[in-house]
């Protein structure tokens, strides 16, 4: 076989294995952090105020309740989050799986996805590490159409600054109850205008 034969035939087999890569079409995205609290203190902030990531992430401009009493009645279920990044419109998230003894919660992007997006789910896990705790977010998003596949590396790198950001402010929150600076900044701008 000749060499430019075989070239082609390599450059084909790429192609067909970079698009079948391309194909799958589910974005999966994990970060995590050590926060110097107790499981107890930090599941409060997270679980127990859900409706209140507004108070504390950048990412979210201001968020409230929306039903409670799903779980036991502990909690609220739903939030609608104005998200505090370009291009995301409002968002209503439900809790779809609430696992207090496992100190674990998932929740469901239910409304406000771009088009592109069919499914979005992010799941956090408290676990006891040294005497504080470590905080995971595992969010997993399901992309459709041409433009889901061709969005697949971008969304997936975005996905991933967004989680480490909002762990870092979360961090900062928990561990002395001042805001972290990108939040100022958002909640400056924001009274800033008229």
């Amino acid at each position: 076989m000749k060499p430019k034969n075989v070239l082609t035939i390599l450059l084909i087999v790429g192609l067909l294995l970079n698009f079948r890569t391309m194909a799958q079409k589910t974005v999966q995205v994990e970060q995590s952090i050590y926060i110097n609290v107790p499981k107890d203190s930090l599941w409060k902030i997270t679980a127990l105020a859900y409706e209140k990531i507004g108070d504390w992430s950048a990412g979210v401009k201001s968020s409230e309740g929306g039903s409670i009493g799903g779980f036991n009645g502990e909690i609220y279920t739903e939030r609608v989050c104005v998200p505090g990044y370009k291009g995301f419109k409002k968002t209503t998230e439900r809790i779809i799986d609430y696992q207090p003894e496992e100190y674990l919660f998932t929740y469901q992007i239910a409304e406000g996805l771009p088009n592109m997006v069919k499914y979005a789910t992010n799941t956090w896990t408290h676990e006891e590490e040294r005497n504080g705790t470590r905080i995971t977010m595992q969010a997993s998003m399901e992309l459709q159409g041409f433009i889901g596949t061709i969005m697949k590396g971008p969304m997936k790198r975005k996905m991933s600054k967004i989680l480490r950001e909002n762990l870092e402010e979360l961090k900062v929150y928990a561990e002395t109850g001042e805001l972290h600076e990108r939040k100022k900044r958002l909640n400056q701008k924001a009274s800033a205008r008229p």
